[in-house]
């Protein structure tokens, strides 16, 4: 996320300034200023023009500085920078719903001392409190920390994204990782193909769009078919999506646990859980959006798959 020195420097620039003058506002040197100013900048967070021989910078118009903004004003006494830096910010984005410190260090992938020690200065400024269960929550007044780290992160999804295409959809997104939907080839290794034209990996040739559909993740380097199916779900839920999961999860050796899990980190778990069941009772328990046991073998035979 953020280092406390680029906080700093977000909350110190109002219209424009020049290096020099942010870096005498920081006490800091301008070279250390110019490296936040570039990174800031790379991130989209901040622009700059030439005016003469300087270069002047201000606040790009992204929608997480407008709520950084709304804190630093409303809460002039507190210190955001020095209690957003390291993890903070990490850990505020999982903030959106109440979570104990072993599914918030999950989430975060941070160890849960990481949680306790990056929560423990905000829980003492009365910005986050622990629940009767436990769990750590924002307190009224405060939810938009949460809001304003999930922004920051779409903020540089966003800058990531346009590095590659002018066209896209971010389809879903997480602290470090999106999906997204453009309609022209990524070849970025960092972006990884999925979606409909991915099932001929496992034998299941469907009729590709012209639309492509690639997971960015820098953690991530091989496509599972759970995470494809999960993937798919994501890109469209419809009746014709459910059943080629269904061809999917009867043709190759699912690991339901790890089916689950990834179905809980793309929101689909209600979905998944539903084609889990009509595959065991098969189809005696479905949905309306699931085909008739009948329908689904004729569907399966064709793609020579055994349900």
């Amino acid at each position: 996320m953020l280092t406390e020195g680029e906080i700093r420097a977000l909350t110190a620039l109002h219209g424009e300034q020049t290096v020099s003058e942010l870096a005498t506002n920081l006490d800091q040197s301008l070279s250390y200023t110019s490296e936040l100013v570039e990174r800031l900048k790379t991130a989209g967070l901040v622009e700059t023009r030439r005016q003469g021989k300087t270069k002047q910078i201000r606040l790009s118009d992204a929608k997480a500085l407008e709520l950084l903004t709304d804190l630093t004003q409303q809460y002039s006494h507190i210190d955001w920078p020095e209690l957003l830096s390291g993890a903070a910010l990490r850990v505020c984005y999982f903030l959106d719903t109440p979570r104990t410190a072993t599914e918030l260090a999950r989430r975060a992938d941070v160890h849960r001392s990481t949680v306790h020690r990056a929560l423990a200065p905000l829980q003492h400024r009365g910005l986050v409190y622990k629940t009767d269960d436990g769990a750590y929550a924002l307190n009224d007044g405060f939810e938009q920390l949460s809001t304003f780290a999930r922004e920051l992160a779409h903020q540089v999804h966003r800058q990531t994204v346009e590095e590659q295409t002018d066209t896209y959809t971010i389809l879903w997104e997480s602290l470090d990782e999106f999906l997204v939907q453009a309609p022209t080839e990524i070849t970025d290794e960092l972006f990884i193909p999925t979606g409909p034209d991915q099932f001929q990996r496992y034998g299941l040739p469907l009729l590709a769009r012209d639309r492509r559909h690639y997971l960015y993740s820098e953690a991530t380097s091989e496509l599972s078919p759970e995470m494809l199916c999960c993937h798919m779900l994501v890109i469209d839920s419809g009746a014709r999506t459910q059943s080629y999961c269904l061809l999917l999860l009867s043709h190759v050796d699912i690991d339901r646990d790890e089916l689950r899990a990834q179905a809980v980190t793309y929101g689909v778990d209600d979905v998944v859980d539903a084609l889990c069941t009509y595959l065991d009772t098969s189809g005696a328990q479905r949905t309306s959006r699931l085909p008739e046991w009948e329908d689904f073998q004729e569907l399966a035979e064709e793609y020579e798959v055994t349900p």
